[in-house]
């Protein structure tokens, strides 16, 4: 979900009359640029859950150990099994060790140049954001941090606490957060979050991908030092605020019988072979 992954409704045909009891949240997703804003909505059960961005789609099975990641405009869905997650963790290995190397080569043919000459590039490639490819990016995770601000919200109808989010010392979120017992919910409401954190741990942990509070719910809940959920995050890119998703209501609900289904007449695609 950056991937925090925002949750994002795709209404699809559903089928069968039982219902399943669950977790249905309301939220919005505002892009702060055009100040577009998109109702969203998620679904969450004991094992299964429903999450989307604009017209993708992810429905993750814990009892089948699958996710499927449905583009509803294109028609075609990717199917993510234990397997899939490492090869694609292999892919994006072979592509940071290709980084690598040409880093070392930039590093190399830069250190032949004469200063003023070698400065001016570097503030050249800093300026359209390559300053990265300067030096060897590191394959290890990210160093995440939440600090307290002191800043109080209420959001749909429930108290939270800000917590500014860093990278690396890097500013990532401004999210306010509540204890989940504030929404009348409690930890195992939300255990498909973990499992599905473990699931995609294989590829989420990868260094070019995004970090998202809820592909990392315990270690999210780790640092904060309790069970919280995020009501309203402003994400940064480059050190500036660029997305704002904000809940909007949290129910329990009867899930309708086919909402974790893979919907007919999409066709699979392929991330295709790990590199050799």
């Amino acid at each position: 979900m950056r991937l925090g992954l925002p949750v994002a409704i795709a209404i699809l045909a559903l089928s069968g009359n039982v219902a399943l009891a669950g977790v249905v949240v309301t939220s919005t997703t505002t892009r702060l640029e055009t100040k577009q804003t998109t109702p969203a909505m998620a679904y969450v059960d004991t094992d299964r859950m429903k999450i989307a961005t604009g017209t993708t789609t992810i429905i993750y099975r814990g009892d089948l150990k699958k996710a499927w990641i449905i583009n509803l405009a294109q028609k075609t869905y990717f199917e993510m099994t234990p397997e899939t997650m490492q090869q694609l963790n292999a892919r994006l290995a072979g592509i940071q060790a290709q980084l690598g190397a040409a880093q070392a080569q930039l590093q190399q043919r830069l250190a032949t140049l004469p200063p003023a000459q070698r400065a001016q590039i570097e503030a050249l490639m800093a300026g359209r954001g390559g300053a990265g490819a300067l030096g060897a990016q590191s394959a290890a995770p990210p160093q995440v941090a939440y600090v307290k601000t002191g800043q109080t919200r209420t959001v749909a109808g429930i108290r939270c606490n800000v917590y500014h989010k860093t990278l690396d010392k890097e500013p990532d979120e401004d999210v306010c957060i509540a204890p989940i017992a504030s929404a009348k919910l409690t930890a195992a409401d939300f255990r498909v979050l973990e499992d599905f954190a473990s699931f995609a741990r294989p590829a989420s942990s990868a260094p070019q991908l995004p970090r998202n509070d809820y592909m990392n719910w315990a270690a999210m809940n780790q640092a904060i030092g309790f069970q919280g959920f995020p009501l309203d995050t402003m994400h940064f890119d480059n050190g500036a605020p660029s997305r704002e998703d904000t809940v909007q209501k949290i129910e329990r609900a009867n899930i309708p019988a086919g909402t974790f289904d893979l919907p007919p007449g999409l066709t699979q695609r392929s991330f295709g072979p790990p590199p050799r």
